[in-house]
């Protein structure tokens, strides 16, 4: 049986060994993620207000063009993370493609990020194409 993305509440922890962004720990709670994500953001923003806080809480008021419907919907946008639990058929797509990877390298033998990146693409399109 295969699982839809779910959302994670703030206490859930995330342990993310490569390619981790914003966290300088591989193990975090989402929401010490989410108040990095805006402390960065509120960086970069010239005003930040209450306002601005709302797309990591209750959501910014917004209209959104979506495909399929009739004009404009209003609603509300927010930033959340998702999880997306792996099954076995994806493992064991995955798995051959990095025995046989061949690629370049960093110094401790890990694939390049282009690399890793690109895998993760093929890997996301069997996910896609089997799942949906």
């Amino acid at each position: 049986m295969n699982q839809l993305p779910t959302p994670l509440s703030d206490d859930e922890v995330i342990h993310i060994s490569v390619g981790r962004v914003l966290m300088s720990n591989p193990t975090f709670k989402v929401g010490e993620f989410l108040d990095a994500l805006a402390q960065a953001v509120s960086e970069q923003q010239g005003e930040w207000s209450d306002e601005c806080e709302d797309w990591f809480g209750d959501g910014a008021r917004c209209e959104v063009l979506r495909f399929g419907n009739q004009g404009w919907q209003r609603g509300r946008i927010r930033i959340r993370l998702e999880f997306f639990p792996e099954n076995q058929k994806l493992l064991q797509a995955e798995r051959p493609r990095q025995d046989r990877s061949g690629g370049p390298r960093d110094r401790a033998g890990r694939p390049s990020r282009d690399e890793i990146y690109s895998r993760r693409e093929e890997v996301y399109e069997v996910y896609r194409e089997d799942d949906y």
